[in-house]
């Protein structure tokens, strides 16, 4: 995973909102996911607009006594939502990572 990766949702999750804490189901596997505090605030980051460096610096602004901890816990529910697959690469990062991969 690269700070300038872009990610977004996958449009096929249904989102429950339980005063700020989110349920987060996945028809495609069956799985549903719980998100409170920053892991919800990176949910709802997942646009396909920011990158991964500005969803670290959103939750160091948002949670300034946890900053030194907050870039590894970011990149840590990012794995953990692609790895529940209700999260892709968007589109611009994709092509990033194709350009960067093609012989010289």
């Amino acid at each position: 995973m690269k700070k300038t990766d872009v990610y977004k949702q996958l449009g096929e999750c249904l989102l429950e909102d339980m005063d700020g804490e989110l349920l987060l189901y996945n028809p495609n596997n069956a799985t549903t996911l719980h998100l409170n505090g920053p892991s919800a605030i990176v949910w709802h980051l997942c646009t396909g607009e920011n990158s991964v460096a500005e969803m670290i610096e959103a939750l160091k602004e948002a949670y300034p006594d946890q900053a030194a901890q907050i870039e590894g816990d970011v990149i840590s529910v990012l794995q953990d939502l692609k790895a529940n697959e209700v999260l892709e690469l968007a589109a611009s990062a994709q092509l990033d990572e194709i350009q960067s991969q093609e012989p010289d």
